[in-house]
């Protein structure tokens, strides 16, 4: 897979505007699957014009029955189906109009009332907008330095896009809010994996370095993600470590920072996930988060092929610190042109992409790992960058729905959707409606339609 694509780490990431992503990515994916490459080769074809949402008549195969054990929160609804299939984003919010603010009273409480399950929370060390060290709250359920009553409340609360009206409010406690006032469950995503004792030095010059006062130590992102653990306590018993650590990173300032070579992954997931277990034994931790199913870094012999992915499985169970969960990224229509249509590179083939690349990693766990445990999607959508064709609500809504059906015909255990609303691919990505007063779009009430067929 390719390795120069823009990740979630300073500033142009997160937002999935400028994702340099390679064409070859699904073409080489071709080589698993005939129906993959037959989509690769389709003729481009220009947007079409914005349709109106459309009601898929084909049934829903039954799902092969779930992973061994459910993740916290998770249920199995009709026909097998997990809730965790229903899920969406949250990241960083390039717009006053987001997620957590939520100024027209609309999103927190359409999410709630279509009974959306899961949110999938970026909490980073520090901002990938300005570099300032994200401030945690004053309500911490474990106290993890009982002499120091002020461990979570420094910094102070300070004006940020996610809170840009006084009181300021802390970021971490005001998200969490958001996410309980919408009815979900929450995962917590600590992309911030990159300092510890043994490594202190942060390679992202514009960030902010923060010192402990009760310390006087710098804090590294182990200390801060103990800290996060720590004062959610059990209102979240899910994480992520890591994001997307198979892609260079490339900050708004200062050089590229390499991405984490699998071992040095492997090295600091062992690291994070022992010391987290030790706060909070509730907790059940997501990993390698790669941006593909088989991620970066692959190798190829005569043995077989050998990626990110399936080295991380096997490198964690050799170390002894398996995941509850595995997940990966997919987005499979790089430069998306209307294959609904009948012209276009994104179609049927594209949205059943995703039960095969769901049933190799699969099969990979199975075999590497040596146990069952769930296989989440944590990213999905059409198009990781900022794609007009998004807007067409006829795209969007054959996109997600045999998307979605797809998932659940190969028995995923989880999928968020990216994004909720946070200005995602200049508003492309979202949802809700940035230029409408966040009212929702087509991908909204897709998710919503199906939520009603399955919800128990």
């Amino acid at each position: 897979m390719e390795e120069r694509r823009v990740s979630y780490h300073p500033i142009p990431l997160l937002k999935r505007q400028d994702r340099y992503v390679l064409v070859w990515k699904t073409c080489l994916l071709a080589l698993l699957s005939l129906t993959l490459l037959s989509a690769c080769s389709n003729s481009v074809a220009p947007s079409p014009a914005y349709g109106t949402p459309q009601q898929s008549n084909t049934p829903t195969p039954t799902p092969p029955s779930p992973s061994s054990g459910l993740l916290p929160g998770q249920a199995i609804w009709k026909n097998g189906v997990s809730s965790y299939l229903f899920g969406t984003n949250d990241s960083v919010d390039y717009s006053d109009d987001n997620f957590v603010t939520d100024p027209h009273h609309i999103i927190q409480s359409s999410l709630k009332s279509a009974h959306f399950q899961i949110m999938r929370e970026f909490i980073f060390h520090y901002s990938i907008i300005d570099g300032h060290r994200t401030t945690l709250g004053t309500n911490p359920q474990i106290q993890l330095d009982p002499k120091n009553p002020h461990e979570y409340d420094m910094p102070a609360e300070q004006q940020t896009t996610v809170t840009p009206n006084v009181p300021y409010g802390y970021e971490l406690e005001t998200r969490l809010k958001a996410i309980e006032n919408s009815g979900m469950q929450c995962m917590i995503v600590l992309p911030s994996i990159w300092t510890d004792p043994s490594n202190p030095t942060d390679p992202f010059t514009m960030n902010h370095i923060y010192t402990d006062p009760a310390t006087g130590k710098v804090e590294t992102d182990l200390d801060f993600a103990e800290k996060v653990v720590a004062y959610l306590g059990n209102r979240c018993n899910l994480y992520e470590i890591g994001n997307e650590p198979d892609l260079d990173v490339y900050p708004a300032s200062g050089s590229v920072v390499p991405h984490l070579r699998v071992q040095t992954y492997l090295n600091r997931w062992t690291e994070f996930v022992k010391a987290l277990r030790q706060i909070n034994p509730k907790a059940k931790f997501i990993g390698p988060v790669t941006a593909s199913d088989q991620g970066n870094d692959c190798t190829y012999t005569t043995q077989g092929t050998s990626c990110y992915m399936r080295n991380f499985l096997k490198g964690a169970k050799a170390a002894g610190v398996l995941p509850e969960a595995v997940s990966f990224h997919w987005y499979p229509c790089d430069s998306a042109t209307d294959g609904f249509n009948g012209n276009g590179n994104c179609g049927p083939a594209k949205a059943q992409s995703y039960a095969m690349v769901t049933s190799e990693v699969k099969g990979w766990i199975r075999n590497d790992l040596g146990k069952n445990v769930p296989l989440l999607i944590t990213e999905w959508n059409a198009d990781p960058g900022a794609n007009p064709l998004q807007e067409n609500a006829s795209f969007m809504t054959q996109f997600t729905q045999q998307s979605m059906n797809a998932m659940i015909s190969a028995g995923l255990d989880g999928a968020f959707q990216f994004d909720a609303q946070d200005n995602g691919g200049y508003g492309h990505l979202d949802m809700f409606d940035i230029t409408k007063n966040d009212q929702p779009k087509a991908q909204y009430y897709a998710i919503k339609n199906l939520i009603s067929q399955y919800i128990t």
